[in-house]
């Protein structure tokens, strides 16, 4: 059969084209794919040498409310000495697109992070929680980013030195490396890019996540007290059978022994990471402060719980840390941490001592390297100094500072390990729990004034019912007012008080009176955040205190009112008026609990001594 050559020329190159056509059209899906948050390789995002190029885009006006709740007092110094929030969580998640060294990932939640020291509204620390709002797995094993501010950390090496030691000791631990972030076309400098501890890091380590996970933020094993230690998987909220387990061992000298210990806890890792966090200085982890941890019951060890350290931007730190004034002893040996209700058990039992040494020496030999950690800070600062936020101009000062403590910290340790063993005098610390010790219920009425007034007892109208200590407190005088917050001062990163930085002060409605009984002032403080004063609302979101205190003659030299005690207050309340406008209406009901703090930086001492408890 005779061809025809035109026919079949014009239809091959229709073929061609169409080939092209779909090559081309082919190709611009893949890139828009790629670009969209095609799958992320999570070795890759952790690569020592590598410095992340991260860029977000969200609203404007969700930025600016992300970086207040930088200050907002829930996640602040009140955890601390008791204070308690009646309803919310800590910071909310906002929506927005993240872009990852040129891979695009939309639609995910992001918040700020941070407690006391490492809150900053400028650069805040962020998480970014990738199915937020899709379901959506862009990085194999990766399923949020941590990124922490380095505020604390000026060095930029305290947090990837610790967790990689860490892991050298055999310990689990994040992986990190540094990330140069940007938040619309705003530089926020160079972070620290920490790997989460959550599922995937737990099924990586550990084979399975079907334990019992908690994380602890100035909170022990204590019967009283084991609820404030956080449930991060639905299984250890439901029950928390082995962390309340562990808790009644721990609670007395009694009650704890090496067999009992052995059944909850593995100790051989234990004793690792208890002598990895002594020798690197980390003040405000477990052992030290009962804080900055996690803790994991695996399945696949009998459900013992295995110890994985957290927040170690304050490592590499001679001394116990700035709180160590509230019942603590900077006098304590270098090379034990004892606060812990583990750590100090323990190294009361006979044989933990020497294992711990044992543990000690062996890490001071294999893993320990005074030349290794210098050639990481130097790799660290020609990666990063190019790219410093002006806000980071304390790098040099936080590297002379490590290095020096690197450089010191072999001596005074095996300066003890040759008369060992140590004596610890003290402790545990017993951890903050809460008592309620009283009933407040009632309904008020008054104004808003924009300017804070410091005597407000014959000020608006108030009908509240008192009991406290299983007692009916009646008042000669009581006012209320609605007025802005005392603008506070707070710890900084060196343990001195400093101004807060500029920012909206919180509502706030303040009650003050007189006992009729004994003369006593009594002031109930309800701070609220802005955008939570309103009034229909049924659940008014607050942080209560109820202050007690001496009259004006019974002073102290500096002028101050001698506190007699300080409580929290947690249960309803409800605005039915709520005008921030100078004389606006501000009134409602409220029925609260009133709970007292025990242990934990408690001024009358959170401690036991000679560990009698």
């Amino acid at each position: 059969m005779p061809i025809n050559i035109n026919t079949h020329y014009s239809r091959s190159r229709k073929l061609g084209f169409f080939a092209t056509s779909l090559i081309v059209l082919v190709a611009a899906v893949a890139g828009l794919n790629s670009a969209m948050g095609a799958k992320l390789k999570v070795d890759d995002l952790f690569r020592p040498d590598q410095l992340l190029e991260i860029q977000i885009k969200m609203l404007p006006s969700d930025w600016d409310k992300l970086r207040k709740e930088s200050d907002r007092r829930n996640g602040g110094i009140g955890r601390l000495f008791g204070g308690s929030r009646s309803a919310g969580n800590r910071f909310n998640l906002y929506k927005a697109d993240i872009t990852i060294d040129g891979k695009v990932i939309p639609s995910v939640g992001i918040r700020t992070k941070g407690f006391i020291g490492s809150l900053n509204p400028e650069r805040p620390s962020l998480k970014v929680k990738f199915d937020e709002y899709l379901d959506q797995s862009p990085i194999e094993g990766l399923d949020r980013l941590t990124l922490n501010n380095n505020v604390q950390d000026e060095s930029l090496a305290s947090q990837y030195l610790t967790y990689k030691l860490f892991n050298r000791a055999g310990v689990p631990a994040p992986r990190v490396n540094h990330a140069k972030v940007t938040v619309n076309g705003e530089y926020l400098g160079v972070y620290s890019h920490v790997e989460s501890v959550r599922g995937p890091f737990i099924k990586r380590y550990f084979g399975d996540y079907s334990g019992e996970f908690y994380e602890g933020t100035i909170a022990d094993f204590y019967p009283q007290a084991v609820e404030n230690i956080e449930a991060k998987n639905k299984h250890s909220k439901k029950k928390r059978t082995q962390a309340k387990k562990l808790a009644q061992i721990l609670e007395t000298k009694e009650s704890f022994n090496l067999v009992k210990a052995e059944k909850y806890v593995n100790v051989d890792q234990f004793i690792k990471f208890w002598a990895m966090e002594t020798l690197l200085g980390f003040w405000d982890g477990y052992t030290n402060n009962q804080n900055n941890y996690y803790a994991y019951s695996s399945p696949k060890d009998d459900m013992r719980f295995h110890f994985i350290p957290w927040g170690a931007d304050g490592a590499f730190t001679e001394g116990r840390g700035p709180f160590s004034r509230f019942g603590g002893d900077d006098n304590e040996p270098k090379s034990v941490y004892a606060q812990s209700m583990l750590a100090n058990r323990l190294f009361q039992l006979d044989g933990i001592p020497a294992r711990y040494k044992a543990a000690l020496q062996n890490i001071l030999m294999n893993v320990w390297n005074e030349e290794e950690i210098e050639d990481d800070v130097n790799r660290i600062q020609a990666l990063t100094q190019n790219h410093l936020h002006p806000r980071q101009d304390r790098i040099d000062r936080g590297v002379n500072r490590l290095i020096a403590f690197v450089e010191g910290r072999r001596s005074s340790i095996e300066s003890e390990l040759q008369n060992w063993p140590v004596t610890v005098s003290r402790g545990p610390r017993i951890p903050r729990y809460t008592v309620k010790i009283g009933e407040l219920n009632g309904n008020f009425e008054t104004v808003w004034k924009n300017e804070r007034l410091e005597n407000i007892a014959n000020l608006g109208k108030a009908e509240i019912q008192l009991t406290l200590n299983e007692e009916q407190v009646t008042f000669s005088k009581l006012g209320v007012l609605g007025q802005p917050e005392e603008p506070r001062r707070w710890f900084g990163g060196r343990g001195r008080g400093r101004p807060e930085q500029a920012r909206e002060l919180n509502p706030t409605v303040t009650f003050e009176g007189v006992s009729e009984d004994n003369g006593q002032q009594v002031r109930i403080t309800l701070t609220i955040n802005r955008e939570d004063f309103e009034s229909g609302k049924k659940d008014v979101p607050f942080q209560g205190s109820f202050l007690v205190f001496n009259t004006d003659e019974d002073q102290n030299e500096f002028g101050f009112s001698r506190f007699r005690s300080m409580k929290t207050l947690d249960g309803a309340f409800k605005l039915s008026e709520a005008e921030m406008n100078e004389g606006g209406g501000v009134a409602g009901t409220l029925k609260m609990n009133i709970n007292e703090s025990r242990g934990g930086f408690s001024f009358g001492g959170g401690r036991s001594r000679g560990a009698r408890r």
